[in-house]
Parts: C-alpha cells; sequence; structure tokens
C-alpha cells in the first residue's frame, strides 16, 4: 500500500517552472521578404527546379489578364447599355418634339381663324355702325321730309277749305 502513495513536493511555490528555453531548439525567424529571398535562392548548392518559379509567374500573370479582360469585357457591356438607353431616350424624345411641333402648328392655325374671325366681326360690326348711324341720318331726314309734306299737307287743307268756302259763297 505504501507503493501508492506518491510523495507530494515540498516546495512552497505554486508557480509552474517554464520549460528550458534553450537555443537548441528554437530557430531565428526571419522576415518575410528574407524569407522569399532565401525560397528563390537557397544557399545550398543543390540546384532547385525553376518550373514551381515559372508557374506561380504565369499563374500570376494569367490571373491578372483575365481580370483585365472581365474588367474590360464589364465595362464594355455596361457602355452598351448606356448607349441604347440613350438612343431609346434620344428617340422617344424626336418622337414627343414631333408631337408637340403638330400640336403647336395646329393651336398656330386654330389662332389664325380666331383672329380672321374677330377682324370679319369687327368690320362687320364697323358696318353696323354706319348702317345704324346712316339710318338715324336717313331717318332723321325722312322724318323732316314728312313733317314738311305735313305742313303742306295742313296748308293745302287750310287752302281747300278756303276754296270751298269761296266756291259756296258763289
Amino acid at each position: 500500500m505504501s507503493d501508492k502513495i506518491l510523495s507530494a513536493s515540498s516546495s512552497p511555490s505554486t508557480t509552474l517552472h517554464a520549460p528550458d528555453q534553450s537555443k537548441q531548439g528554437r530557430r531565428k525567424r526571419n522576415g518575410l521578404f528574407k524569407s522569399l529571398f532565401q525560397t528563390l535562392a537557397p544557399r545550398s548548392e543543390e540546384k532547385r527546379s525553376a518550373v514551381p518559379i515559372v508557374l506561380a509567374v504565369v499563374l500570376w500573370g494569367g490571373l491578372a489578364w483575365a481580370g483585365y479582360a472581365f474588367a474590360v469585357h464589364t465595362l464594355d457591356k455596361q457602355q452598351q447599355l448606356v448607349s441604347q438607353q440613350i438612343q431609346a431616350i434620344q428617340t422617344q424624345n424626336a418622337q414627343q418634339m414631333k408631337a408637340m411641333e403638330e400640336q403647336i402648328a395646329l393651336v398656330q392655325d386654330e389662332m389664325k381663324q380666331v383672329q380672321s374671325g374677330l377682324s370679319n366681326i369687327e368690320e362687320e360690326l364697323q358696318l353696323t355702325g354706319e348702317t345704324l348711324g346712316g339710318s338715324n341720318k336717313t331717318k332723321q331726314a325722312l322724318q323732316d321730309r314728312i313733317d314738311q309734306l305735313n305742313k303742306q299737307l295742313v296748308d293745302l287743307k287750310a287752302s281747300l277749305k278756303k276754296l270751298e268756302d269761296a266756291a259756296r259763297a258763289w
């Protein structure tokens, strides 16, 4: 039974000790560019194949070209769409302008007709005014003539009466 009992540490510290940090187990880390340079140009004398580097350059070049081609294609489509919309709007504006010109021409024709009608009415009113004024003068002249004839008739009646009286007296 005593074999199963473990002995406890008699140290009063409850902290854990860090493992021994010696320089044998750790590698020194280099910067990003230095690592890339070391990858491309190894220190060892053995030759590496250039195929991975060429493939990486070709891949990046292909991706750049594909991105450029896609951007140009997308911009061309957008330019075509905008051009089509502008053309449609210009066509619609031309049709609306033609309709407006026709309406303006109709309104101008109607205005000319109204103006000529007003001119005719004005002339007729002037003629009617002259006729009314002329008939007033004519009426006055006729009335004067009638009055003269009435006076002559009265005078003739008086003369006739005198003649009748004179004839009776004979």
